[in-house]
């Protein structure tokens, strides 16, 4: 699997979830997409929630991986542009291609430090259940980009 989808907390709305979990499978019979959860962390605040979160999501990137880290500062780009941006990150990285989403209180220090690229789906603020939809419905837009498909017009 080249591309991975990292992110924090299991899905609490169900029709999220299922809809995301519909745009990745009609991307996985590529193999490439695969997704990974990390726990939320039950913390004292949110400092210590990120950093414990941060911990175990920076546990599972390689050195050899690309970071894809979505924040509300990243680069925000279209549809074509991502589409672009995740060809040539695939293409070049010795590793996996990995996105992250942090947890409801964002990520933390160290997993900004690690990131390759910022990336942003919006400057407003969503949960990070409705970012790992709109990123899910986002890869599926880019592959089809890539492959010429009628879904994106």
């Amino acid at each position: 699997m080249k591309l991975l989808i990292l992110t924090v907390g299991k899905p609490k709305e169900k029709r999220m979830a299922a809809l995301a979990g519909d745009y990745l499978a009609r991307i996985r019979p590529s193999g490439l997409v695969g997704v990974e959860r990390v726990p939320d962390a039950a913390a004292r605040s949110p400092e210590e929630a990120m950093e414990r979160e941060g911990q175990e999501l920076l546990r599972r990137i390689q050195p050899r991986d690309r970071v894809l880290l979505m924040r509300e500062d990243g680069a925000e780009h279209t549809s074509s542009s991502f589409a672009a941006l995740l060809a040539s990150e695939l293409e070049q990285a010795a590793g996996r291609v990995i996105l992250v989403i942090g947890g409801p209180w964002g990520a933390s220090a160290a997993v900004k430090e690690r990131a390759n690229v910022g990336l942003a789906l919006s400057r407003m603020t969503f949960t990070h259940e409705m970012c790992f939809l709109f990123l899910a419905e986002q890869l599926y837009r880019a592959f089809s980009i890539l492959r010429g498909t009628g879904y994106h017009h």
